[in-house]
């Protein structure tokens, strides 16, 4: 048990450290681009676009992220007067269906990648299936995250149940 929850915290670790990365790389691209431009009246297409397909990819990295810490808009002021029992169930029952959209993510978004594994990108000259990725890692990372989250709360309502029981 001790094993799986350090590998979890590993694996949200290097997610957020991916996504510091990239946002960092992003921060210099545009320096550069700012720069070559208005400096040296000279700015390189590819930067524009580069900095696009990653952002890209911090938003839908970011939106998992944000599926895995709760941090998305809900509305929960009825699911808090049911029974404790009856909020974890129907909290289950919302992360099996964040996750079958994780699944269609990854579904759909194959689907895209292998449409556009020919089509480069104007700028760069890079498959745009490596900027289409984004949306079946996204629905992989919805499902990490969602599996658990679901964990969690099974567990919490066994301890709840063991708790009632003495």
């Amino acid at each position: 048990m001790v094993e799986r929850r350090s590998m979890y915290a590993w694996f949200n670790t290097g997610i957020k450290w991916f996504l510091a990365i990239l946002m960092m790389v992003i921060a210099g691209l545009t320096f550069y681009q700012v720069i070559m431009r208005y400096a040296f009246n000279r700015a390189p297409s590819w930067s524009e676009e580069l900095v696009r397909f990653l952002f890209v990819w911090c938003t839908f990295v970011a939106a998992a992220i944000g599926i895995k810490e709760g941090i998305h808009i809900g509305i929960d002021a009825l699911v808090r007067l049911l029974p404790k029992g009856m909020q974890g169930i129907l909290r289950i029952l919302v992360q099996g269906i964040v996750m079958f959209f994780g699944s269609c993510m990854i579904y759909y978004g194959w689907k895209v990648i292998v449409m556009t594994s020919r089509q480069p990108s104007p700028a760069l000259g890079l498959p745009m299936s490596y900027v289409y990725a984004s949306i079946s890692v996204m629905g992989a990372l919805i499902l990490v995250y969602g599996s658990q989250e679901i964990f969690k709360i099974a567990k919490r309502l066994n301890v709840d149940s063991s708790d009632n029981r003495l």
